[in-house]
């Protein structure tokens, strides 16, 4: 049988019995196999070929595969009128912000907000930091690795960006929905608090889930 009546269309002249994978009209996968013809063919040339199919059917969604956090598409990121669901105005929370020369003085009032977090709760800071640096592998793990590339291996800065900003995030919570703001002692203004509140929600803003169960 040629290789157009197998695959339903015309494959082309290759040289190798190697195979390419083509795609029929019931989005069935079948195997076409490329046969020696008249014309011969590089490696390099055939590869290219089959960087065709591949390509085909590259880029397919994997709903198996687990949500990661990421910065958005640079085509996203160019619409002026997006940069409000990702870029934060106040607070930066997590790594994909944490060196925005803008958000610089944000890094105080997390300390500050996390110093009054470890006081309310009771507990110890090292025994919180240590929940957090026991688990730095699985946390890692919810960020595309590319967005960690400047963070070290030995998780030092990382850990500490998660246990400040998870321990940011739950006070601020705390001063939300309780009336007692640790006698009012953060003296920090209504207006500010609610960029605060919205920064919390965009989409470049996040840390995972687990960190606030380990501080918790």
């Amino acid at each position: 049988m040629s290789s157009t009546e197998e695959g339903g269309g015309a494959v082309g002249a290759v040289s190798t019995d190697q195979t390419i994978i083509d795609n029929n009209t019931n989005n069935d996968y079948v195997r076409i196999d490329m046969r020696f013809t008249d014309v011969p063919l590089s490696d390099d040339e055939v590869a290219n070929l089959r960087s065709l199919y591949k390509a085909f059917y590259a880029g397919q969604p994997n709903f198996t595969a687990k949500p990661l956090i990421r910065k958005v598409p640079s085509a996203l990121r160019r619409n002026e009128d997006f940069k409000k669901y990702f870029m934060p105005k106040v607070i930066s929370i997590g790594p994909l912000h944490h060196d925005d020369l803008t958000l610089i003085e944000s890094k105080e009032l997390k300390l500050k907000l996390a110093a009054h977090f470890v006081k309310k709760v009771g507990v110890d800071g090292e025994s919180l930091y240590s929940n957090i640096k026991k688990e730095m592998d699985g946390l890692r793990n919810c960020y595309d690795p590319q967005e960690l590339e400047n963070y070290s291996d030995d998780n030092k800065e990382l850990a500490w960006m998660f246990f400040v900003d998870g321990c940011a995030i739950l006070q601020a919570v705390y001063m939300r929905y309780d009336d007692d703001d640790d006698d009012g002692k953060l003296f920090i203004k209504n207006d500010l608090l609610r960029f605060v509140y919205s920064d919390l929600f965009l989409l470049e803003n996040q840390l995972p889930f687990r960190v606030l169960e380990l501080l918790t």
